[in-house]
Parts: C-alpha cells; structure tokens; sequence
C-alpha cells in the first residue's frame, strides 16, 4: 500500500470540500455514495483495506485506487486522530454551527416543506418566511431544471440575492441527506470551507441519512 497516500495507520476523514460535494447533488455517484456512507459512521474509521472495500463497494485494488482519487481530488484525508461526530442533539446544536456558516453570524436550515428547524442571527419572522421562501424556490428550479442544467448547462442548485457587486446578500443552498433535502440559507458570503460546515452535515446524516422526513 505504500504507493498511496492513505495508509493502514492514519484514520479516513472528509473535508469540507468533500462534505459540500456530498451534499449538492442528489445523483447517485460513486464518490459521493462513499462520502455519504462515511459521514453516516459515528466516529472516522482506521483506514484499512476492509474500509475501503467496504465504503466504495469495490474489490481491493480497485477499493485502493478509489480511495486514492478521492484524496487526490481533495474530497477525504488521512488523520494521524480519529473524529467523532457531533453528539448534541440538533435543537442544541444548530444555533452555534449555523452563526459559523455566515460571514454576518446569519444562517437558517430549513426542510424541504419550507419548516425551519435552526436559525442563528435572524428573528424569528424572518426565519419563518425565508423558510417558506426557500421551499418556493426549490419548486421554481424543479420547473426550470432542463433549462437551467440541460440546455444551459448550469450545474449549482443554489439561488441568491446579489448587490451590484455580484456579493451575495443571502443565499439558498440545497443539501442532499439520504433522500430528505434540506436548505441552507445564509445571509452574508458562505463560510463552507471550515469544519463547522462538516460538523453541521455529520450530523444531520448521523440522524437523518437513513430516514426520511414525513411530508
């Protein structure tokens, strides 16, 4: 195994690069079928052959050789010190990781029936209707997607408000967990390149990446 980067005595991470290409598409795809499945474990595993036989659903060599492009693209790393995700419950945890994901300290999560389940730096009206706004939107792309990923060959699901700069003043980005879909609305510029990010989706796959939220 010495011909890869990862190896049998560090411990199999995600970044949060890794973490926002799991969660912005819902088309199934090996490398984010992986991702999904190692966020769903409670603690980064040992790297090993088993793991990575097991995450990717390949043979060996092949397991080997995909672990290896993942961590070339950027999208998992080698730990010298295992992670655990997060065990608060998400009532406790939101507000505090949600302020992280917002330059400007605001954030909301909302699910797809336009509820919002955590806010941080918005009152609550306004959590309210930026939730509901948010369900709005996502049925505005599903009546537009074959023009706006199809013909035009747009491949982000995320809707802003933009100043004449082209800043963002508050955005709506989709996260993919299992077959529930959520929405991330921040005001401000996004902060997802920090582990906050990957903190608020392991847990939100630890609880919902093998259920599906009621409609």
């Amino acid at each position: 195994m010495s011909e890869y980067i990862l190896t049998e005595n560090l411990y199999l991470g995600i970044t949060p690069g890794g973490t926002y290409y799991a969660v912005q598409d819902k088309a199934d795809e090996p490398g984010r079928d992986f991702l999904h499945r190692l966020m769903q474990e409670a603690e980064t595993p040992l790297f090993n052959v088993g793991i990575a036989c097991e995450l990717s659903g390949y043979k060996k060599k092949r397991a080997l050789e995909f672990v290896h492009w993942l961590q070339e693209a950027g999208l998992v790393l080698g730990l010298e010190h295992s992670e655990r995700a997060p065990h608060e419950t998400l009532e406790r945890l939101l507000p505090q990781l949600l302020r992280t994901m917002s330059d400007e300290g605001k954030a909301i999560l909302a699910e797809s029936r336009g509820l919002y389940l955590g806010s941080a730096g918005y009152t609550h009206e306004a959590a309210e209707e930026l939730a509901a706004l948010s369900a709005n939107l996502t049925a505005v792309y599903a009546r537009h997607k074959e023009l706006l990923q199809g013909n035009l060959g747009y491949r982000q699901r995320a809707w802003g408000l933009v100043d004449a700069s082209g800043n963002s003043e508050v955005g709506f980005w989709p996260l993919y967990i299992g077959q529930n879909r959520f929405t991330l609305i921040i005001g401000g510029i996004p902060q997802f390149n920090q582990p906050g990010f990957k903190r608020l989706v392991w847990a939100l796959e630890m609880r919902y990446g093998k259920t599906e939220i009621p409609v």
